[in-house]
């Protein structure tokens, strides 16, 4: 059975994990793309050796990626960064549509904060962003982490804006603490599955 496949991304503090989760109490599984990178940057063979090519093997202490190291290595130079967000989202697409076909149902969600500014949304069926105000994204993110707010419109910054997300996206979420977002979920709900 061939997966219909939904991407759900948005910036940071856009609330893009809890609509994410709606989805899920909607019986749509979630694939969280984060959370997987960073499993299968420590676990996927192919991956691991493709890193170790290209950052040497004190990319990895042991069996652990070495995150201070390849932080160090890829900040500095845009050519290897773009290096290695090929090779993750490379393993992570795969590694998605395996677990897509393994899913029960016939709609899967792809989670993912980078969707459009990877060049992701050309494996999807379908695309969604979550928008918030920038006031209510800075407020969120900072109660929930040890981020500044300069930290975090630094990551603000490098994120794609709410006109080009609107732009792109097949479908929008407005998370303004304004507007309810269980209607919006399931009205996107009607339209692909």
């Amino acid at each position: 059975m061939k997966k219909h496949t939904v991407a759900l991304t948005g910036g940071i503090g856009s609330g893009k994990s809890i609509v994410a989760k709606l989805f899920e109490i909607y019986d749509i599984p979630v694939y969280d793309s984060d959370r997987m990178a960073k499993s299968l940057m420590e676990t996927d063979r192919n991956l691991i050796n493709e890193i170790i090519k290209l950052f040497g093997k004190q990319a990895y202490n042991g069996n652990k990626l070495n995150r201070p190291f390849l932080a160090e290595q890829v900040f500095g130079s845009q050519k290897k960064l773009q290096l290695i967000n090929s090779l993750v989202h490379s393993a992570v697409i795969d590694d998605f549509r395996c677990w897509a076909c393994g899913q029960p149902a016939e709609t899967v969600l792809f989670e993912s904060a980078v969707i459009f500014e990877n060049g992701l949304e050309r494996h999807f069926d379908k695309t969604i962003a979550v928008i918030a105000p920038k006031h209510l994204r800075m407020r969120r993110v900072m109660k929930r982490s040890e981020l500044s707010a300069y930290e975090v419109k630094q990551r603000m910054a490098a994120q794609m804006s709410h006109r080009e997300l609107k732009a792109k996206a097949d479908f929008v979420v407005n998370n303004n603490d304004k507007t309810a977002i269980i209607p919006q979920v399931e009205t996107i709900l009607t339209k692909i599955v």
